[in-house]
């Protein structure tokens, strides 16, 4: 099941502050677990599995992607553009996009052939205004169907590797959505005592602001924050955590020190396994909005190693998911028959 929604939702684009384009494929998914569904003004998906006592316990995992944005429509059917998120310009070359106008338009984004680049623009970093976007269109066409504004994506279908390994664009951040759709599963096997929010956010590619206005308008006693990590590759640092070896503890002075030994704790009694990483400050993800909003939200941070971030060939180890899911359903409970208010303070 969580194959089959990661390849349906990485299939789909869900460009920063463009989610709700394809926001109803989430609500196929996530209904059958929980009682309630609604959006808020920015564009965060919420769904509610309530509980009995007034706990509430928020899971966040951002829904948007990177992607590409038209800035300008030029002779020759070609397009300029920019980034939506952060991209290197070097993972863009020799790729096939998606345009979204007035219908979808397929594009290539090509690059000036070595015959004819000198040695000094070959020294150069490529940027993205040097990149173009080749549709085949004339100019006069084109302008029919794209307008400035409109987004693209690269177009490229998820896939298997060996096992357990997939590799798509947008894993980033959508194999945590993922992990919170694992968690409500579990959940409703084992039960809860505790209200659980399921938050798929909105716009944390640029600047974390679903995460803001959602945990406001839940106002969690607890976050629980769901974003991928860098996964070891032979050029990564030896520390680097590795894929299929469980999801990734993070400690810093952002995330509740309590909550997190709760957790390890939890992950060593059901033998889950986890990983390890320090972030002693801005952890760069939705954890940095919920934790100092209204007066403060105690959070913890775990994250799925990934491969490749913000490229079209992230990859990750859904065991790693699954893993992930289980693992906080049985935290949740754990949590339930605890006494919150000793774990939670300082």
């Amino acid at each position: 099941m969580i194959k089959e929604f990661l390849f349906d939702v990485c299939s789909k684009q869900f460009i920063s502050g463009f989610e709700h384009v394809n926001g109803d494929i989430l609500k196929k998914y996530f209904e059958p677990y929980t009682d309630l569904f609604e959006k808020d003004k920015v564009g965060s998906y919420i769904f509610k599995s309530s509980g009995s006592n007034d706990t509430k316990i928020m899971l966040a995992a951002h829904i948007d992607e990177i992607g590409l944005m038209v800035t300008k429509v030029l002779d020759g059917g070609f397009l300029s553009f920019t980034s939506v998120g952060g991209i290197n310009p070097a993972s863009l070359v020799a790729q096939d996009v998606t345009v979204y106008g007035k219908e979808n338009i397929f594009g290539v984004i090509g690059i000036k052939p070595p015959h004819v680049t000198t040695e000094e623009e070959r020294d150069k970093p490529l940027k993205i205004k040097d990149l173009f976007i080749d549709t085949g269109y004339s100019k006069e066409e084109l302008e029919k169907l794209v307008k400035v504004g409109d987004v693209a994506t690269i177009k490229r279908e998820p896939m298997s590797l060996q096992e357990s390994i997939v590799s798509s664009k947008a894993l980033d951040d959508k194999a945590c959505v993922a992990v919170m759709l694992e968690t409500a599963k579990e959940l409703k096997k084992i039960s809860h005592k505790s209200n659980v929010y399921y938050v798929a956010t909105a716009q944390e590619e640029t600047g974390c602001r679903g995460a803001t206005t959602s945990s406001y308008k839940i106002n969690p006693d607890i976050g629980i924050v769901l974003d991928v990590g860098f996964g070891m590759t032979p050029d990564m640092p030896s520390e680097t955590p590795h894929l299929g070896k469980g999801p990734v503890v993070a400690y810093g002075g952002r995330l509740n020190q309590k909550l997190t030994k709760k957790f390890v704790e939890t992950c060593k009694k059901y033998n889950y396994p986890m990983q390890y990483e320090a972030i002693p400050s801005r952890t760069g993800t939705d954890t940095d909005s919920l934790q100092v909003n209204r007066d403060g939200i105690p959070c913890i941070l775990l994250s799925i190693p990934l491969r490749y971030m913000h490229t079209s060939v992230e990859t990750i180890d859904i065991k790693d998911v699954e893993n992930a899911g289980k693992a906080i359903a049985r935290f949740i409970n754990e949590l339930d028959n605890s006494d919150l208010e000793e774990i939670l303070c300082f």
